[in-house]
């Protein structure tokens, strides 16, 4: 059994046996793990918050084969300011739940990572979020995932839109027109509102065009409810 050690964003967490913690955890090194903390939660020792999600870790670890027992942990970034806020905190938590269920264990994608680590740094730092421009960093992730996949397809993309309604290849154009011709959050923002219900269709397309190319199931409904499917 060797000691392994590795940056992480903490996916989840459960809860097993008495004093026990499962964790998923996204690696800069290893990809996707599993890990145990055995009797962390009983230990006056060890710090049971910094296995909570959304944190970015330096964790030791135990390893055998794909087997791993978690030594010691210590928080370089919790991201605070995402769950001080509701709107935030929804993205993030879509953001985690699609990373867990899209790489597989023991896949080795540093990369990514450190585009994991930039999306919630982003989420983060923002001075607030828009309805509109929730729905474009949701959409942002997605496109990233679909290129970090190997399946993205705008000529695709672009013919659903335009056999849902014409005027929809219109309004993708102006959506990438405004991101090009103001570098101002708070314009973008305020433009974004216009596009709001736009935005939504695209990333349901986009979320579709992935559970379909992966044979994954991703839900943003489950984490974004404000009558997502009213318009």
């Amino acid at each position: 059994m060797k000691i392994v050690k590795t940056d992480c964003i903490v996916l989840k967490k459960r809860e097993i046996r008495e004093a026990d913690l499962q964790v998923t955890l996204f690696s800069k090194e290893y990809g996707k793990i599993m890990a145990t903390a055995y009797g962390i939660r009983k230990s006056q020792k060890r710090n049971i918050v910094s296995l909570n999600p959304l944190n970015e870790v330096e964790i030791m670890l135990f390893q055998k084969n794909n087997y791993y027992v978690i030594k010691d942990v210590e928080i370089i970034k919790n991201f605070k300011n995402i769950l001080k806020n509701i709107e935030k905190l929804e993205i993030a938590l879509y953001v985690l739940d699609s990373i867990d269920k899209i790489y597989y264990t023991a896949n080795e994608n540093g990369n990514f990572f450190n585009k994991l680590v930039e999306i919630l740094s982003f989420i983060d730092t923002l001075p607030y979020v828009k309805k509109g421009y929730k729905y474009y960093v949701v959409l942002s992730f997605l496109r990233r995932i679909m290129i970090e996949q190997g399946i993205y397809d705008i000529e695709e993309i672009i013919s659903i839109l335009i056999n849902e309604k014409k005027e929809n290849k219109k309004k993708y154009k102006e959506v990438m027109e405004t991101l090009r011709t103001s570098s101002d959050i708070f314009e973008i923002q305020d433009r974004f509102e216009e596009y709001t219900n736009f935005v939504k269709k695209m990333v349901i397309i986009f979320e579709n065009f992935i559970n379909k190319n992966l044979q994954v199931e991703l839900k943003i409904k489950k984490f974004i409810m404000e009558e997502f499917y009213g318009d």
